[in-house]
């Protein structure tokens, strides 16, 4: 404040004087001058900006302590909101762009693409990244389901909905679910399959379920358009995911019960082009129906009534062993037992005739040749020895020499060339049950096959 009244009275004689020189002959009256100067302070104080007035300095020294308190309870760490990304995200493979880029929480979830791939190629790839996560990644996405972001599972975090298309003709899809909580947690894979899916509240607690179908029997025993696909039902459960439920929603299945009985009734050989011109895949689709939806007992009442062929039994082992290795499949209550025999003695049916190239299932006491023998193809024994490890994947089963039916015997073959590795005997000379083994130079285990169509291995 002192700086600020120097400065004006220095202007305040600077003006007096130039007003004096202004007027050499003039000689004003004090009074004159005293005017003068107060106007033109007057004016430059106007001019002036107003001035701040700084805060009065605190006296220096020690600051005093803070007054003690006690700590806050401890509280959980949050989820945070914004993870830190590079701006330049590494991609999955060097070849790899980024196309799409997607922010949920704390993850972020990335779309790449092959730019030299062909664009209806289905080879995008899609990943998660958080902090302190181990990055995700998916093969063959194809888009992100509508759910995503949502809380579809009710454990109170956002998840993600994946789908997976490998572009074959009819196969493969998939669906993965990934909950984006504090730690990254799958909660659903669909095994690739025929089957895609969608996403439904069945039982109005605002979870989702999710309904798909399953195609274990697939060109099993006709055509892709002839092959059923049983409705599957999955639901949530906290820390196990989406396991299978379909018998607690039996009423989905009136309409499919409904439609698959009529097809049962009018069912004719070879007419849903099955490959032994029998009605296989007119009547499973009903008994698939009544298994998952619980209804076990109808399903073999089924069976029964409108499946009459001598393979009835075979026919019946073949469905339990699949649905009950099948991930999608949950077994209902039943009280009916299965007629199978205790084992199936394998032998080659070739002598019975020029069309008899098959592999017949005898019980004890059958003769080879009855009509009543159910009998298989050569691609359904391979499919068995395979399960034991009797026939390595890329090997198959031969009959030679080719158009036999005396002195038939069964080569393995490579697939490739066709050179051969080795033979299976079906020996029969100890009588039933037989033994089935591989000569490759040496044998291999002695093995036999149980009525429930599993294998035993023979004691040496």
């Amino acid at each position: 404040m002192k700086r600020l009244t120097w400065i004006l009275a220095t202007l305040a004689v600077l003006l007096l004087a130039c007003n004096i020189s202004q007027s050499p002959t003039a000689t004003p009256d004090e009074s004159t001058l005293q005017t003068r100067v107060a106007q033109s302070v007057a004016a430059t104080l106007a001019a002036l900006p107003t001035a701040t007035p700084i805060p009065p300095q605190q006296p220096t020294g020690t600051p005093p302590l803070p007054t003690p308190t006690s700590p806050p309870p401890p509280t959980s760490t949050p989820v945070p909101t914004v993870l830190p990304m590079s701006l330049t995200p590494e991609p999955p493979d060097p070849a790899y762009v980024l196309q799409e880029e997607r922010f949920i929480g704390p993850y972020a979830i990335r779309v790449w693409r092959n730019p030299a791939s062909d664009p209806f190629m289905f080879d995008n790839i899609l990943t998660i990244s958080g902090a302190g996560q181990p990055q995700v990644r998916v093969e063959s996405f194809s888009g992100l389901g509508g759910e995503t972001g949502r809380d579809i599972t009710g454990d109170g975090h956002p998840d993600v909905v994946i789908n997976v298309f490998t572009g074959g003709a009819h196969c493969c899809f998939s669906t993965i679910v990934y909950d984006l909580g504090p730690t990254l947690t799958k909660v659903l894979e669909t095994p690739l399959s025929n089957c895609d899916g969608h996403f439904q509240d069945l039982d109005g607690d605002g979870i989702l379920e999710f309904i798909t179908c399953d195609d274990l029997f697939a060109y099993e025993y006709c055509c892709f358009a002839g092959s059923p696909a049983v409705k599957v039902v999955l639901q949530y459960e906290p820390g196990r995911g989406y396991v299978p439920a379909s018998p607690r929603f039996p009423q989905l299945y009136a309409d499919d019960i409904a439609r698959d009985l009529k097809t049962a009734e009018k069912a004719t050989p070879g007419g849903m082009c099955e490959w032994d011109n029998d009605t296989k895949c007119a009547v499973l689709p009903l008994i698939l129906d009544y298994l998952y939806s619980g209804q076990t007992d109808k399903a073999w009442a089924a069976l029964d009534r409108f499946y009459t062929y001598p393979d009835a039994t075979v026919f019946r082992a073949e469905i339990e062993q699949a649905v009950s290795n099948s991930p999608l499949f949950v077994p209902g209550d039943s009280s009916t037992t299965s007629n199978a025999p205790p084992y199936y003695m394998l032998q080659l049916l070739t002598n019975c005739g020029p069309d008899w190239q098959y592999v017949g299932l005898l019980t004890e006491g059958q003769a080879a040749c009855a009509p009543e023998v159910p009998h298989r193809d050569i691609f359904w024994l391979s499919a068995r020895l395979r399960e034991i490890g009797l026939l390595a994947e890329g090997e198959e089963l031969r009959l030679t020499p080719e158009g036999c039916t005396t002195d038939c015997r069964l080569d393995v073959v490579r697939h490739e060339d066709g050179a051969r590795l080795g033979s299976i005997r079906l020996d029969t000379t100890m009588g039933y049950p037989g033994e089935v083994y591989r000569v490759n130079g040496v044998e291999s285990a002695h093995w036999r096959l149980r009525g429930d169509l599993t294998w035993e291995q023979v004691p040496q």
